[in-house]
Order: C-alpha cells, then structure tokens, then sequence
C-alpha cells in the first residue's frame, strides 16, 4: 500500500514536511517578514497545496518557535530577537555548551569525534542557501556534543530554545561562516584529541566571538559584553582540594 507522501510526490504534490521547509525556509529568509499574520488560504494557493498540509506544517512550525498563534486560529511570524533575547539565548548556551564539550571529550565510545568531523567535511560553502546551509550545519554540530554529554535533560532544553533557528534568521546571508568553521574545528580537535579543558576553552571562545558577532552585526552597541570569566568552570581538583582543606581546619 502506497504511503501518503509517496502518493503527494508521484501526483507532483508537495508533503507537509515538503510545506513545512518552504514556509520554514520563507520565514528565515523574510519573504515573510517577522510579525506578521500569515494567510492561510494563501499560502495553500501560492504553493499549489490545499489548506490541510499548510495548516499542519504551521503547527510544526509553532513547535521552532517561529509561530505564534492569534485569535480566530490564526497565526503570525514572531519578532526577532532583540540585544536581551541575544544575551539570554547566549548565557544560557555558555551555562551548558562549554561543560558538554568537555563531558563529551572523553576516551570512550561517547566521544562525538568521528560524527564532528564527518559534518565538518560535508559541509559545502557553494550552497544555493548560506544560511540555511549554516543552521543546518551548526545545529547538527552543536546537537552531537550535547548528545555525547549524556545528559537528556540538559539535551532537552537546549533543543527547546531553538536558538540555531532564531540566531541565525537576524539576518540573511552575511554571516561569517568560515570563522564559524574554524571554530569548529578547534572544538572537535580538542575533543578527538581527548583534552577536556581545551575542549571546554574552545566552545566558550566559540560562543564569546558569535556572540560579539551577533551584537556587532545587529548594531546592538549599548549591549552588555559577555567574559570568559563569568562562564569559566571551576577547576574541580583545585576545588574539591580547597574544600577538603577547610573541613581539616
């Protein structure tokens, strides 16, 4: 028996999922523009769909946080992310991403290192779409070291923020993606060569520099920086040494 999406595509039809990354791919781009109401009915017309399959991939895309919905069950694009809702998505990154790099730099079947760099060597700068290329790559990257760290909570809601999604939609194509690359390399180096501490330094320089990239390009000048310091972890030797010493005291 024939499944659905293989029926849509013999009749030339698209899939929801086939909607889904049209609409997705709309909205990155601004074709539609951030807060505002999308017409259903239209976009089934523009699309050569019925009603159905946009109305399901608008409810997938309410899931990316890339939807809001309004009254009369209708729906709009949400706003950008202003220089607070930067920072908020970038603090919370450096509170996780730098300690899954180093749980995820071990000596073990956890270790992400073969996975990075397959997606490191896949990745294409000739593609039709930089940007969407670029979330797709680094959410694939970022999404296997926080898998290796083995913490499903921590992966739950890093998932959730979707924050690949709505980084990266602030703007088109002007992104620095080689920049982006190198640091990634540096990020998987640390972790194939088993190095904790490089692994964990490496991320943190990581989101540090997008960050001050993001608030640059956006022109967010009155933003308050982020420092390494603040996000540093505690060496946990030199820790638990200092508490063993003041309980001998």
């Amino acid at each position: 028996m024939a499944r659905p999406e293989d029926a849509a595509a013999e009749s030339g039809r698209l899939s929801t999922e086939d909607v889904y990354e049209r609409l997705r791919g709309m909205i990155l781009d601004h074709t539609i523009p951030p807060s505002t109401r999308v017409n259903i009915h239209r976009l089934a017309a523009e699309l050569g769909v019925s009603a159905t399959p946009v109305r399901e991939a608008l409810r997938l895309l309410q899931g990316d946080n890339l939807l809001v919905s309004t009254s009369n069950k209708g729906y709009s694009t949400t706003p950008v992310l202003d220089a607070a809702g930067v920072r908020d998505l970038f603090e919370f990154r450096l509170l996780v991403e730098p300690w899954a790099a180093r749980s995820a730099a071990t000596n073990g079947l956890r270790n992400p290192a073969r996975e990075l760099a397959r997606e490191l060597a896949s990745f294409t700068a000739g593609s039709a779409s930089p940007q969407q290329h670029m979330i797709a790559h680094d959410s694939r990257f970022h999404r296997a070291i926080m898998v290796a760290s083995g913490n499903g909570v921590v992966l739950q809601a890093f998932t959730q923020t979707h924050c690949h999604l709505h980084l990266f939609r602030m703007f088109r194509d002007s992104w620095d993606w080689r920049t982006t690359l190198e640091q990634h390399r540096a990020i998987a180096d640390a972790i194939a060569d088993v190095d904790p501490l490089a692994a964990e330094t490496a991320m943190r320089s990581h989101l540090l520099s997008s960050y001050e990239g993001f608030m640059r390009l956006m022109r967010f000048t009155d933003a308050a920086p982020l420092t390494a310091e603040a996000y540093a972890t505690p060496d946990l030797v030199s820790t638990t040494e200092r508490v063993a010493g003041r309980r001998r005291r």
